[in-house]
């Protein structure tokens, strides 16, 4: 069963999600959602520009979404008003 991101942070008071994926370098690249933005981020993605994910795109290459796979969140035990979840790079659907 998924986790619903939105109720994880009501029941452990998170007010951030950072959702990451790793670039080709193997450099982490991140965009922080509050909490209140989440249920729209979980269905639809964290968007990042083509050309600044460091994925060997231009500017002429579509935005890359980042879906958070609720199944890794963590809550950042140094910062526990901010939780850490993996994304999924998505681009055009696929």
């Amino acid at each position: 069963m998924s986790i619903d991101l939105a109720s994880f942070a009501k029941e452990n008071g998170v007010k951030y999600f950072m959702i990451s994926f790793t670039d080709l370098f193997g450099g982490q690249r991140a965009k922080l959602v509050p909490a209140q933005a989440i249920a729209d981020m979980q269905e639809e993605g964290a968007g990042f520009a083509g050309f600044a994910t460091w994925l060997d795109m231009t500017p002429a290459h579509p935005d890359m979404l980042a879906v958070p796979d609720p199944s890794s969140v963590i809550q950042l035990p140094w910062k526990p008003e901010v939780a850490w979840v993996a994304g999924n790079c998505v681009m055009e659907g696929e």
